[in-house]
């Protein structure tokens, strides 16, 4: 959807967007949008950079103020701001090793752009709403694409059964299912088939076009997502003990919303613990969210009740020598209220010689269905939009110089593509596996890099 605004923007109107969810509605979980994403995102459409930033900054203000930066939503001055809040990661003893803010306007006094939190639905309804109706077709999953004479065929199914998506990182695992037969499966149904000159694939990380893209050649073991090594085990616990409750806050908590804890002894008997961490969230009336994040093996989720996950969660806590109180917290948690995933990617390796392109004929991919990535840097949405702004340019440009008809213009305009996001994709799903590592100083200058980057340039766009 924004690259179809940012194409609509500059005058391309011949779009259709096609979605295989049958409506839409309030699933998913939230997401962080960082500057670098919301930069891409007004370069795209500034429309729609200031409905997504002022939807996201309701819920956090008592009032209809927003905040005092004259560059952001509106352009106006407004003379109180959010309340500042700080995400602090420490260790087991309670020192902080590391902290960033979580609120909108430290990050723009930062680096000239914001931080916003958002539903997921929120996102989507906000992009949709700048889409004429008639563009977006709804319960059409794509299940086929045909390179044909200067076309494209999309081959559609409506009413299709849609099973849960196993790479997603909002899906709960099925304890007695593997993920290779969690795959989307088709009941008899509406088929359609639609005729483009170019198409972008952001159908995600189990994406059905690029299974369609690599099956029959030296590609084909890059289909699927490959396991990151990291899995999650997270539940809400409401009406926490007062004297577990007290003894958090005192100790790590301390009055903020998010807490990372970790292990960063050299002591360990198993050092490769030193990677496991969870994240622990305040809400009100004594209730507490927990993600436990560890380097768990895959066979270690399988054929598990969630007894049996709850049980990992705490013997693993254990042996990484985090303190009882935690691992009492887990123990309070509801079997059937547990969550528990495995986190996949699409790894990226542009110096490998089996490396597949992100694009075959007219067809090419973008976001999740190129570069996914696990959330451990809120990067996943954000590279997305970065992804779609380069596009948008690059696509109107083929439009403006009739290259649409011209597969040799085409194939370079995707090639220039890859030549500009395939390197800092990577360099960022690599600082997503390393970063719960880093120290405040490696984290700042990661930040900088990432987010001082302006739109347009050489480094975001190919432009001057």
């Amino acid at each position: 959807m924004a690259t179809a605004i940012g194409l609509r923007k500059r005058g391309i109107t011949n779009i259709l967007v096609i979605d295989q969810t049958r409506e839409f509605r309030k699933v998913g979980q939230g997401l962080d949008l960082l500057p670098n994403g919301l930069r891409a995102i007004k370069y795209i459409d500034s429309d729609a950079y200031e409905k997504i930033v002022e939807n996201a900054l309701k819920p956090i203000q008592a009032s209809s103020s927003k905040p005092h930066s004259t560059n952001t939503v509106g352009k106006k001055e407004h003379s109180t701001p959010p309340p500042k809040k700080l995400w602090r990661q420490k260790n087991i003893h309670g020192e902080t090793t590391r902290s960033f803010s979580t609120d909108f306007q430290s990050w723009f006094d930062r680096y000239g752009e914001g931080r916003v939190n958002i539903s997921w639905f929120d996102l989507q309804t906000n992009l949709r709403s700048l889409i004429p109706m008639d563009d977006i077709k709804a319960n059409h999953k794509c299940i086929h694409v045909e390179e044909e004479k200067k076309w494209v065929r999309v081959d559609t199914a409506s009413d299709a059964i849609i099973s849960n998506n196993p790479f997603a990182h909002w899906e709960m695992m099925k304890s007695s299912v593997e993920p290779s037969t969690l795959t989307q499966d088709t009941q008899e149904s509406d088929h359609k088939s639609f005729y483009a000159k170019l198409v972008v694939a952001a159908d995600g990380i189990n994406s059905n076009i690029r299974q369609v893209l690599y099956k029959n050649d030296e590609s084909k073991k890059w289909v699927e997502p490959q396991y990151s090594g990291f899995s999650a085990i997270s539940s809400t616990i409401a009406n926490v003990p007062s004297s577990i409750v007290k003894e958090l806050d005192t100790l790590y908590i301390q009055g903020e919303q998010f807490t990372t804890l970790h292990n960063n002894s050299d002591n360990l008997a198993y050092p490769e613990l030193k990677l496991l961490r969870i994240i622990l969230i305040r809400l009100p009336n004594d209730t507490i969210i927990y993600l436990l994040y560890a380097p768990f093996a895959i066979d270690s989720f399988l054929n598990k009740s969630p007894t049996e996950i709850l049980e990992l969660g705490q013997q693993t806590l254990q042996k990484a020598d985090f303190p009882s109180i935690l691992v009492d917290l887990v123990g309070l948690s509801s079997p059937e209220k547990v969550s528990h995933r495995l986190f996949y990617m699409h790894q990226i390796n542009p110096q490998g010689d089996s490396q597949p392109h992100w694009f075959k004929g007219r067809v090419v991919l973008s976001g999740d269905a190129a570069h996914a990535m696990p959330p451990f840097m809120a990067q996943g949405a954000n590279q997305g939009f970065e992804d779609a702004a380069i596009l948008v340019s690059l696509i109107t440009k083929l439009s403006q110089e009739n290259g649409l008809n011209d597969g040799h213009k085409m194939m370079k305009a995707f090639e220039q593509y890859e030549h500009i996001r395939m390197p800092f994709a990577e360099k960022v799903q690599g600082a997503t596996m390393d970063c719960h590592q880093w120290t405040q100083q490696q984290w700042d200058d990661f930040n900088e890099i990432l987010h001082r980057r302006e739109y347009p340039s050489v480094e975001t766009l190919g432009e001057e």
